[in-house]
């Protein structure tokens, strides 16, 4: 019997009533998820705080958030790791973090100027438990989160021709070989949060 499929972001956002779990959307712009905590540096967006995302600490308790997104938002940011790192310090044990980035094969990626990432799809591996990444460089951080679902969408061309599961089951071999021809479009990962 196959697995049921977890939805990711877009269903999952959708899902969430932040009346009712503690909910914090990173770099929320004016997306925000309805009744969420937004944080975000641009004013006047839909962010209850405006604050620079690259200063840490971020203005925010401890073990405070049963869902986080971030949604097109850790390209932008310099520190990856201490980004992570505060992801998991607001986060109580067993949250749900949702993340969504370019995949490094899209042109995406390339276009906005305040990118200063680019990300295949095992980027959060050093952070997720059992992986080779996180065996051997797991000293990065003590952060540790469990992975739920990792997928690439591909570019609306290829993504039209179904490849998209396909690509999904070989992402090593996809990313290696075939993703200068068949783009990707966003990194999808759905974690839990280990403490």
């Amino acid at each position: 019997m196959a697995a049921a499929r977890i939805p990711v972001y877009r269903e999952v956002s959708g899902e969430i009533d932040a009346r009712k779990t503690p909910t914090l959307d990173v770099g929320c712009g004016n997306n925000k998820i309805p009744n969420a905590i937004g944080i975000d540096l641009v004013p006047g967006t839909q962010a209850d705080i405006v604050h620079d995302l690259n200063v840490f600490p971020w203005p925010l308790d401890d073990n405070q958030f049963e869902f986080v997104r971030l949604w097109s938002v850790i390209e932008h940011l310099r520190d990856l790791v201490a980004v992570v790192g505060e992801v998991y310090r607001v986060s109580m044990p067993g949250a749900t973090v949702i993340i969504g980035v370019p995949h490094f094969s899209s042109v995406n990626a390339y276009t906005d100027p305040t990118h200063v990432h680019y990300f295949s799809s095992s980027f959060m591996d050093y952070f997720i438990e059992g992986t080779e990444l996180s065996r051997s460089y797991g000293f990065y951080s003590h952060a540790r989160f469990r992975l739920l679902e990792r997928r690439v969408t591909l570019s609306s061309f290829w993504a039209a021709l179904r490849l998209t599961r396909f690509m999904n089951r070989r992402l090593s071999a996809y990313e290696t070989y075939l993703s200068g021809i068949v783009r990707g479009a966003d990194i999808q990962l759905k974690l839990t949060v280990v403490k």
